[in-house]
Protein backbone atom coordinates (compact mmCIF):
# COMPACT_ATOMS: atom_id res chain seq x y z
CA UNK A 1 0.00 0.00 0.00
CA UNK A 2 1.10 3.43 -0.60
CA UNK A 3 2.83 4.67 2.42
CA UNK A 4 1.34 8.16 1.90
CA UNK A 5 -2.09 6.84 2.00
CA UNK A 6 -1.13 4.59 4.91
CA UNK A 7 -0.15 7.79 6.86
CA UNK A 8 -3.32 9.32 5.91
CA UNK A 9 -5.90 7.01 6.60
CA UNK A 10 -3.78 6.54 10.26
CA UNK A 11 -4.22 10.02 10.87
CA UNK A 12 -7.97 9.97 10.33
CA UNK A 13 -8.23 7.11 12.62
CA UNK A 14 -6.51 8.72 15.04
CA UNK A 15 -8.46 12.01 14.90
CA UNK A 16 -11.18 9.94 15.29
CA UNK A 17 -10.65 8.26 17.95
CA UNK A 18 -9.84 11.02 20.02
CA UNK A 19 -12.95 13.07 18.90
CA UNK A 20 -14.90 9.79 20.08
CA UNK A 21 -13.22 9.71 23.91
CA UNK A 22 -13.31 13.58 24.70
CA UNK A 23 -16.87 14.61 26.18
CA UNK A 24 -18.71 17.32 27.64
CA UNK A 25 -17.40 18.57 30.84
CA UNK A 26 -20.95 19.33 31.91
CA UNK A 27 -24.32 19.78 30.92
CA UNK A 28 -27.83 21.16 32.01
CA UNK A 29 -30.68 21.87 31.27
CA UNK A 30 -33.81 24.45 32.20
CA UNK A 31 -37.22 24.06 32.41
CA UNK A 32 -39.68 26.73 32.01
CA UNK A 33 -42.76 27.06 32.90
CA UNK A 34 -44.60 30.82 31.55
CA UNK A 35 -47.73 31.71 32.80
CA UNK A 36 -49.70 34.26 30.96
CA UNK A 37 -49.05 37.63 31.91
CA UNK A 38 -52.58 38.97 30.75
CA UNK A 39 -55.98 37.21 31.81
CA UNK A 40 -59.84 38.06 31.38
CA UNK A 41 -62.18 37.07 33.71
CA UNK A 42 -64.82 34.52 32.82
CA UNK A 43 -67.27 37.45 31.39
CA UNK A 44 -65.88 38.71 28.96
CA UNK A 45 -68.07 36.79 25.79
CA UNK A 46 -72.29 38.60 25.35
CA UNK A 47 -74.78 37.58 23.45
CA UNK A 48 -77.25 40.89 23.36
CA UNK A 49 -80.55 40.45 21.96
CA UNK A 50 -83.59 42.32 21.17
CA UNK A 51 -81.47 45.53 19.86
CA UNK A 52 -82.22 48.06 17.25
CA UNK A 53 -80.93 50.11 14.65
CA UNK A 54 -79.49 53.83 16.26
CA UNK A 55 -79.51 51.89 19.96
CA UNK A 56 -76.42 52.25 22.36
CA UNK A 57 -75.80 49.38 23.75
CA UNK A 58 -73.72 48.25 27.19
CA UNK A 59 -71.95 45.05 26.95
CA UNK A 60 -71.06 43.03 29.63
CA UNK A 61 -67.86 44.37 31.95
CA UNK A 62 -64.45 42.31 31.22
CA UNK A 63 -62.04 42.93 33.87
CA UNK A 64 -58.31 42.18 32.75
CA UNK A 65 -55.51 41.15 34.93
CA UNK A 66 -52.13 41.70 34.88
CA UNK A 67 -50.73 38.93 36.93
CA UNK A 68 -46.40 39.98 36.07
CA UNK A 69 -44.69 41.88 38.77
CA UNK A 70 -43.75 44.66 35.68
CA UNK A 71 -45.77 46.92 34.04
CA UNK A 72 -47.57 45.61 30.69
CA UNK A 73 -48.22 47.90 27.80
CA UNK A 74 -52.12 46.84 26.29
CA UNK A 75 -53.70 47.96 22.74
CA UNK A 76 -56.85 47.37 22.95
CA UNK A 77 -58.68 47.82 19.64
CA UNK A 78 -62.34 45.74 18.07
CA UNK A 79 -63.38 44.76 14.43
CA UNK A 80 -66.54 46.54 14.50
CA UNK A 81 -67.81 47.67 11.04
CA UNK A 82 -67.98 51.36 10.16
CA UNK A 83 -71.39 51.54 11.07
CA UNK A 84 -70.80 50.58 14.69
CA UNK A 85 -69.17 53.05 17.20
CA UNK A 86 -67.42 51.69 19.85
CA UNK A 87 -66.00 52.62 23.16
CA UNK A 88 -65.32 51.58 26.85
CA UNK A 89 -65.86 53.22 29.53
CA UNK A 90 -64.36 52.53 33.63
CA UNK A 91 -66.30 53.06 36.91
CA UNK A 92 -64.61 54.92 39.66
CA UNK A 93 -64.93 55.89 42.89
CA UNK A 94 -64.40 59.44 44.05
CA UNK A 95 -64.11 59.49 47.93
CA UNK A 96 -64.00 62.95 49.80
CA UNK A 97 -60.79 63.37 52.08
CA UNK A 98 -59.27 65.05 54.93
CA UNK A 99 -56.20 67.57 55.20
CA UNK A 100 -53.78 64.14 55.52
CA UNK A 101 -55.30 62.40 52.52
CA UNK A 102 -57.00 60.11 54.27
CA UNK A 103 -60.97 58.79 53.07
CA UNK A 104 -63.50 60.19 55.39
CA UNK A 105 -66.17 57.87 53.97
CA UNK A 106 -68.65 59.83 51.58
CA UNK A 107 -67.82 58.70 48.18
CA UNK A 108 -69.71 58.33 45.02
CA UNK A 109 -69.41 56.41 41.77
CA UNK A 110 -68.86 58.21 38.45
CA UNK A 111 -68.22 56.55 35.13
CA UNK A 112 -65.43 57.55 32.49
CA UNK A 113 -63.85 56.75 28.90
CA UNK A 114 -61.48 54.48 28.91
CA UNK A 115 -60.78 54.44 25.05
CA UNK A 116 -62.85 56.08 22.40
CA UNK A 117 -63.09 58.97 20.04
CA UNK A 118 -63.43 61.80 22.91
CA UNK A 119 -63.58 61.87 27.06
CA UNK A 120 -66.34 61.97 29.07
CA UNK A 121 -67.07 61.58 32.40
CA UNK A 122 -70.95 60.98 33.53
CA UNK A 123 -72.80 60.54 37.25
CA UNK A 124 -71.26 63.70 38.18
CA UNK A 125 -73.83 65.19 40.82
CA UNK A 126 -75.74 67.96 40.67
CA UNK A 127 -74.01 71.59 41.26
CA UNK A 128 -70.50 69.81 40.95
CA UNK A 129 -67.95 69.72 37.25
CA UNK A 130 -65.34 67.03 37.21
CA UNK A 131 -61.89 68.22 36.83
CA UNK A 132 -58.61 67.06 35.54
CA UNK A 133 -55.68 67.57 38.11
CA UNK A 134 -52.38 67.51 37.40
CA UNK A 135 -49.44 67.36 39.58
CA UNK A 136 -46.21 68.94 38.95
CA UNK A 137 -43.82 67.22 41.24
CA UNK A 138 -43.78 63.44 42.08
CA UNK A 139 -44.72 62.58 46.02
CA UNK A 140 -47.05 63.56 48.89
CA UNK A 141 -44.91 66.59 50.27
CA UNK A 142 -44.35 67.95 46.89
CA UNK A 143 -47.66 67.84 45.38
CA UNK A 144 -49.03 69.44 49.10
CA UNK A 145 -46.52 72.28 48.29
CA UNK A 146 -47.34 72.68 44.91
CA UNK A 147 -50.98 72.95 44.25
CA UNK A 148 -51.88 72.89 40.44
CA UNK A 149 -54.84 74.82 38.34
CA UNK A 150 -57.60 72.64 37.58
CA UNK A 151 -58.05 72.05 34.12
CA UNK A 152 -61.52 71.50 32.27
CA UNK A 153 -62.24 67.82 30.93
CA UNK A 154 -63.71 69.13 28.02
CA UNK A 155 -62.36 68.82 24.98
CA UNK A 156 -59.21 66.95 27.03
CA UNK A 157 -56.67 64.75 25.17
CA UNK A 158 -55.30 61.27 26.11
CA UNK A 159 -55.02 61.09 29.82
CA UNK A 160 -52.69 61.45 31.39
CA UNK A 161 -50.64 64.34 30.10
CA UNK A 162 -47.40 63.48 29.48
CA UNK A 163 -45.88 66.15 31.67
CA UNK A 164 -48.59 64.88 34.97
CA UNK A 165 -46.01 64.10 37.57
CA UNK A 166 -48.21 61.41 37.84
CA UNK A 167 -47.06 59.74 35.06
CA UNK A 168 -43.40 60.09 35.85
CA UNK A 169 -41.15 56.89 35.74
CA UNK A 170 -40.77 57.90 39.44
CA UNK A 171 -44.28 57.98 40.74
CA UNK A 172 -46.03 55.12 42.15
CA UNK A 173 -49.15 55.41 43.83
CA UNK A 174 -49.24 51.63 45.33
CA UNK A 175 -47.73 53.37 48.85
CA UNK A 176 -49.27 54.65 51.47
CA UNK A 177 -51.38 56.49 51.82
CA UNK A 178 -52.76 55.50 48.31
CA UNK A 179 -52.68 51.59 47.59
CA UNK A 180 -54.25 52.50 44.23
CA UNK A 181 -54.56 49.53 41.83
CA UNK A 182 -52.48 51.70 39.02
CA UNK A 183 -49.67 52.72 40.34
CA UNK A 184 -49.46 55.80 37.74
CA UNK A 185 -51.86 57.47 35.75
CA UNK A 186 -54.53 60.47 35.74
CA UNK A 187 -56.15 61.94 38.32
CA UNK A 188 -60.13 63.04 38.25
CA UNK A 189 -61.71 65.05 40.88
CA UNK A 190 -65.44 66.75 41.36
CA UNK A 191 -65.97 69.85 42.93
CA UNK A 192 -68.37 71.95 43.75
CA UNK A 193 -69.05 74.92 41.10
CA UNK A 194 -68.72 77.37 43.76
CA UNK A 195 -65.19 76.46 44.27
CA UNK A 196 -64.12 76.46 41.28
CA UNK A 197 -63.34 80.02 39.26
CA UNK A 198 -61.95 79.82 35.81
CA UNK A 199 -59.41 77.24 36.68
CA UNK A 200 -58.72 78.32 40.19
CA UNK A 201 -59.76 76.09 43.08
CA UNK A 202 -60.26 77.70 46.63
CA UNK A 203 -58.34 74.78 49.02
CA UNK A 204 -59.95 76.48 51.58
CA UNK A 205 -63.34 74.38 51.21
CA UNK A 206 -61.33 70.83 49.88
CA UNK A 207 -62.98 69.11 52.55
CA UNK A 208 -66.11 69.18 50.06
CA UNK A 209 -63.95 68.20 47.15
CA UNK A 210 -64.69 64.40 45.52
CA UNK A 211 -61.44 62.74 44.72
CA UNK A 212 -60.25 59.77 43.11
CA UNK A 213 -59.75 56.66 44.91
CA UNK A 214 -57.49 55.37 41.55
CA UNK A 215 -55.47 56.70 38.79
CA UNK A 216 -56.55 56.22 35.35
CA UNK A 217 -56.07 56.50 31.78
CA UNK A 218 -57.91 57.71 28.67
CA UNK A 219 -56.75 56.72 25.07
CA UNK A 220 -57.88 57.27 21.95
CA UNK A 221 -55.75 54.59 20.19
CA UNK A 222 -56.75 52.08 22.64
CA UNK A 223 -53.29 52.06 24.44
CA UNK A 224 -53.07 51.60 27.86
CA UNK A 225 -50.15 50.71 30.55
CA UNK A 226 -51.57 48.18 33.05
CA UNK A 227 -49.32 48.20 36.39
CA UNK A 228 -47.89 45.10 37.93
CA UNK A 229 -50.61 42.95 39.69
CA UNK A 230 -53.37 45.99 38.63
CA UNK A 231 -56.63 45.32 36.98
CA UNK A 232 -58.70 47.22 34.71
CA UNK A 233 -62.54 46.87 34.33
CA UNK A 234 -64.17 47.87 30.36
CA UNK A 235 -67.65 48.18 29.79
CA UNK A 236 -68.09 47.59 26.53
CA UNK A 237 -70.13 50.49 24.50
CA UNK A 238 -71.99 49.83 20.83
CA UNK A 239 -73.33 52.76 19.20
CA UNK A 240 -75.42 51.25 15.95
CA UNK A 241 -75.97 53.47 12.85
CA UNK A 242 -78.97 53.78 11.51
CA UNK A 243 -79.85 50.83 8.89
CA UNK A 244 -77.87 48.27 10.82
CA UNK A 245 -79.22 44.77 10.67
CA UNK A 246 -78.62 41.27 10.89
CA UNK A 247 -76.21 39.37 13.48
CA UNK A 248 -72.95 41.06 14.06
CA UNK A 249 -70.31 39.67 16.05
CA UNK A 250 -67.37 41.80 16.88
CA UNK A 251 -64.08 40.68 18.89
CA UNK A 252 -62.05 43.14 21.11
CA UNK A 253 -58.48 41.69 21.11
CA UNK A 254 -56.04 43.03 23.73
CA UNK A 255 -52.46 42.63 21.98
Amino acid sequence: MNKKLMFGLLGLFCIGMVAATIGYYAVFSTTLTVSPSITLSEECSDVIDGVFDGDTVRGDECVITNNAPSERILTITNDAPDEITMSYVGVLDLTKKDSEWLPTGDSIPIEYTIIGNEFEVTGVPEGYTAIYYKDAVVGLNGRIANPQSAISIIGVGNLPEVDDANWDELADYSQSPDFYNQHKGAKIWVVPNEDLIDSTLNWANMANYYYETDLIQYNSDGEIVLSPGATLTVIPIYEIGIGVSGEIIIETTIA
